[in-house]
């Protein structure tokens, strides 16, 4: 597979839920720990974690490995600040090889997605189409990570408004569903039988 660092992205607020979503157990563990130690077992180097609102509680709950964690004090911008905290620690740290953007709330990622966008992946920017519908994770090659941080919006907006700068990678089933209300813990467990 191609080379790969990693940023999660789990910096956003989750008040609907009752609970940060990054602390919904998941396979006997809170989320973003399982999100985490999937992302470690596919070699992507370096994994950057962001977080934001409630970080400290959600450090203080999960053992996130060797990840490195770096904090959104701007989260309430919205997801495309949290990219820009990614990209600049990783740009700071001179890598050089193409980025992973993953939702911090979407567990039903596979090593097979990542798999094929890194095969497709031709420069610029790599995304999924999941049944026409654009999504995640995305692939942002080192040349575009300037262009992406410079506009602070979320990736599908930026990748909507650049199209020629956007490889598709097609997939026949839909997204993995995004965690966001107390109705989607059990529709995502019951899809992927996680406990």
């Amino acid at each position: 597979m191609t080379p790969l660092a990693a940023i999660v992205l789990a910096a956003g607020p989750s008040e609907a839920l009752g609970e940060p979503v990054q602390l919904i157990e998941w396979n006997h563990q809170p989320l973003l720990e399982f999100i985490v130690g999937e992302l470690a077992s596919w070699d992507v180097d370096p994994l950057v974690v962001v977080l934001g609102w409630k970080a400290d509680e959600i450090l203080g709950a999960t053992n996130l490995g060797s990840a490195v964690v770096v904090v959104n004090y701007g989260w309430e911008a919205g997801l495309g600040s949290s990219v820009t905290v990614g990209l600049d620690h990783l740009a700071r740290e001179r890598v050089s090889v193409p980025s992973l953007l993953v939702l911090g709330n979407q567990p039903g990622i596979t090593r097979d997605h990542v798999a094929a966008l890194a095969a497709g992946h031709a420069g610029d920017i790599t995304m999924p189409i999941y049944r026409y519908e654009p999504g995640y994770p995305i692939i942002v090659d080192r040349i575009r990570w300037d262009d992406v941080m410079s506009r602070r919006l979320p990736p599908l907006e930026i990748a909507a408004a650049h199209p020629q700068w956007v490889t598709e990678i097609r997939f026949d089933k839909a997204a993995p569903p995004r965690i966001k209300l107390t109705s989607d813990v059990a529709r995502a467990r019951d899809r992927f039988g996680a406990a």
